[in-house]
């Protein structure tokens, strides 16, 4: 993978929210939710405002302690499996990217970093029915509240 290939969350069919440090994701289009925490919540939570995988692993050397090679090869395999469950796609770079203090974990100093702990995406798929049955499929591109006009 590129240091500097851009990677944006997969909207509007992904949707997601950071809930007291661990990312619940959630695949509208086939009813799929996931999770990730600590180290693959920072990933996914800087990911939000659109990231290199030179920035992913610059937020996560800052936030955890560990090799540079391991935390840069353990990344990018991490960025392969959001893609291959079609959660994030690459993009083009961002004109101002945010600065690297609003991303979350990242108020500790530098010293007491905790370990570099391997990203895990957790994938669930037991609530799938219930998910698709949601009305908010019905909707047109420019997302929820907006429904699909009668006849399309």
């Amino acid at each position: 993978m590129v240091l500097e290939e851009y990677f944006r969350i997969n909207s509007p069919k992904i949707v997601y929210e950071i809930i007291d440090g661990e990312a619940v994701i959630i695949n509208m289009d086939l009813g799929h939710y996931y999770s990730a925490d600590q180290v693959g919540a920072v990933i996914w939570e800087r990911i939000g405002r659109i990231a290199s995988l030179g920035d992913l692993v610059e937020a996560v050397a800052r936030c955890y302690s560990g090799s540079r090679e391991q935390i840069e090869g353990t990344v990018s395999q991490f960025l392969a499996e959001l893609q291959r469950e079609n959660l994030i796609i690459t993009t083009t770079p961002p004109e101002k990217l945010a600065t690297e203090s609003e991303s979350i974990g990242e108020s500790q100093g530098t010293s007491g970093k905790p370990a570099f702990i391997q990203p895990i995406l957790n994938k669930y798929t037991d609530m799938e029915y219930l998910l698709l049955l949601d009305p908010i499929h019905e909707v047109d591109e420019s997302g929820w509240p907006n429904a699909i006009p009668d006849g399309k």
